[in-house]
């Protein structure tokens, strides 16, 4: 993620402290982002990924066995079963 940052802020041009400008940090702060610091708050690690047009998402991309599928349809057509609150 860190690499990923860092390759599209020079991509736009954005030096560290005109990127820790924007988001309204500490240039340290994109520093030790784009260094791969696991301790990055999640929210600005999301608006540094806005401010940089980047996306995050998330992917299992693991097979679900028949039965794992099977028990999350179940799930799902008991939450439609229930009632609807007012």
């Amino acid at each position: 993620l860190g690499m990923t940052i860092r390759l599209k802020r020079k991509e736009k041009g954005l030096s560290q402290n005109r990127l820790a400008e924007m988001l309204g940090v500490e240039r340290k702060w994109v520093l030790r982002l784009e260094a791969g610091n696991p301790k990055a708050e999640l929210g600005l690690v999301l608006k540094t990924l806005n401010a940089l047009s980047l996306r995050a998402s998330l992917n299992d991309d693991r097979p679900l066995s028949r039965e794992a599928s099977t028990s999350r349809l179940d799930e799902v057509f008991r939450r439609l079963q229930r009632p609807v609150r007012k």
